[in-house]
């Protein structure tokens, strides 16, 4: 006796036959396209957290960075802005801005007032044109040419004439002191010294508005 393989055959899905069978039917293919539509959310808001994710890391990258733009700001003798730019890198000012920084140096150092308190301040505010280096041999010339000895004695008023590049790291400067005693001027004196300068970038805030 022999059996026949029984012949397998696709085809489209055959009409129920019963409306039982119909309802079945429409009753999965509601329940597949709920299934389909409920994965594709789930895709679409996975995606979604994945965006927001990155985003939100890339804001706090963003806000981690420190962005400062420097500016110099150039002002005149009478401390009005003159112009105001933003900072090339690295900022190289002309010889005309640092001579007038080496005069005001040349100025603070050998003028002498009758009033103490100015000529205190004076030496305060040159310290912070100089390096450790120069503070040092700043406070070397004051033991030497003790400024406040002379206070109530004599009076010097420094008048700058020239300040000139002589190198790449020094200016020439030229200037004359007018000697004063008791009001009547004693004798006048002409000068030249030649400067050495370097540039350093200030590294705190209470530095850079110092100089």
């Amino acid at each position: 006796m022999r059996f026949k393989r029984p012949q397998v055959r696709y085809a489209d899905t055959p009409q129920p036959a019963t409306p039982y069978q119909a309802a079945a039917q429409v009753w999965d293919e509601r329940i597949g396209s709920a299934r389909v539509q409920a994965k594709n959310w789930r895709l679409m808001a996975f995606g979604c957290l994945v965006l927001a994710l990155l985003m939100a890391g890339g804001l706090v990258w963003r806000s981690a960075q420190s962005i400062v733009t420097p500016y110099v700001i150039e002002v005149d003798q009478s401390g009005q802005v003159r112009t105001v730019g933003e900072a090339a890198t690295p900022y190289r000012p002309t010889d005309a801005q640092t001579a007038h920084h080496i005069a005001r140096f040349v100025t603070l150092v050998r003028s002498l007032s009758i009033d103490p308190i100015v000529v205190r301040q004076n030496w305060l505010d040159a310290y912070d044109y100089t390096t450790d280096r120069g503070a040092a041999v700043l406070n070397d010339y004051a033991r030497v040419n003790d400024p406040f000895a002379r206070i109530g004695k004599e009076s010097v008023t420094v008048q700058i004439t020239s300040v000139v590049r002589a190198s790449e790291a020094s200016f020439n400067v030229r200037w004359t002191e007018r000697r004063y005693v008791n009001g009547a001027a004693t004798g006048l004196e002409r000068w030249t010294a030649v400067v050495s300068i370097v540039q350093q970038t200030p590294r705190t805030e209470e530095r850079l508005r110092r100089n």
